[in-house]
């Protein structure tokens, strides 16, 4: 096959978008299957959070407990975690859930607290303290559970009335979940659609880059060190072909006796004795004299095909 401009801009683009396309695939793995890192020191980190630090009396308080658990060393499904907010109270049952990392497994707890005795209200410097949460797991190759205790940040809360008079209160506060959230567009499509774009852009910047290449030099150098797969007998009769051609005799006779030697590599003595007749004739060798031959030769590299 010969090697054009367009047919070499052609392969190169084709290249761009495979690899491209390859690169897309990678990152789309590497991306889905990512094992993140694992923690260095404590085989469990835990975070404790109360939302808002200051609230009034009946209000809604959020607490909310994560922990980030290195699987390699602990088994996430023997991590418990036990709460006690007291004088707060729950107004509904905690919320666990999970998510899976590569080796590293979040378990997050919310809850939702509200003050609604006297006894929840401020004394001093204003701050309420919640007992520590209770944590228990277990460190794989090690007997028993490993416990251990989170503490909550200090929290602040005001009354609404003078705590003397809040049995003869009426509470009016109304507690409402937010229902969960739903997307016009899937995550999952966002991400494919974004990577598909990325992989288009990047493609198109170097196809377009291509343009601005050394074809004609790239086209001659590949000319140059194209694999030729002629027999040596044919290159031979190849060469003699264009040297009687309006080359120069000089260049004919080497032609023809290059031939002749090929011929006697391959067991034609005849047809070997014919081509350097003619390569030392008087008369320098002509394309007339040199046909015979050539359509001789052409038999013979048909026959040991």
């Amino acid at each position: 096959m010969v090697v054009t401009r367009s047919r070499l801009y052609v392969l190169l683009a084709a290249a761009v978008v495979l690899v491209a396309l390859l690169a897309g695939l990678v990152a789309w793995l590497a991306w889905d299957s990512a094992e993140g890192p694992a923690l260095e020191q404590e085989p469990v980190a835990a975070t404790a959070l109360l939302l808002p630090e200051q609230h009034l009396f009946a209000d809604a308080v959020r607490a909310r407990l994560e922990l980030v658990i290195d699987g390699k060393r602990v088994d996430p499904a023997t991590a418990d975690v036990g709460a006690n907010f007291e004088p707060y109270r729950n107004l509904r049952p905690p919320r666990r859930t999970r998510d899976d990392s590569g080796p590293l497994t979040r378990i997050r707890y919310d809850y939702v607290l509200a003050c609604l005795r006297a006894a929840c209200l401020p004394k001093g410097n204003g701050r309420v303290e919640l007992p520590g949460a209770a944590l228990q797991f277990k460190v794989k190759g090690t007997p028993g559970l490993q416990t251990a205790t989170v503490e909550w940040p200090p929290i602040g809360t005001a009354g609404r009335i003078d705590p003397k008079q809040l049995e003869q209160a009426a509470l009016r506060a109304e507690l409402r979940d937010l229902p969960p959230p739903t997307y016009r567009v899937s995550p999952l499509g966002v991400q494919l659609i974004a990577l598909l774009l990325a992989i288009l852009c990047f493609a198109g910047a170097a196809i377009l880059a291509i343009r601005f290449l050394p074809l004609d030099r790239m086209v001659a150098w590949l000319g140059r060190h194209r694999a030729d797969r002629r027999s040596s007998l044919e290159r031979a009769l190849a060469l003699v072909r264009e040297s009687t051609d309006g080359g120069q005799p000089e260049d004919g006779r080497r032609a023809l006796e290059r031939l002749a030697h090929e011929l006697r590599g391959v067991r034609n003595p005849e047809l070997a004795g014919t081509a350097s007749q003619l390569a030392w004739s008087e008369s320098a060798p002509a394309e007339s004299g040199v046909a015979p031959l050539s359509q001789d030769v052409e038999r013979v590299i048909e026959e040991k095909r």
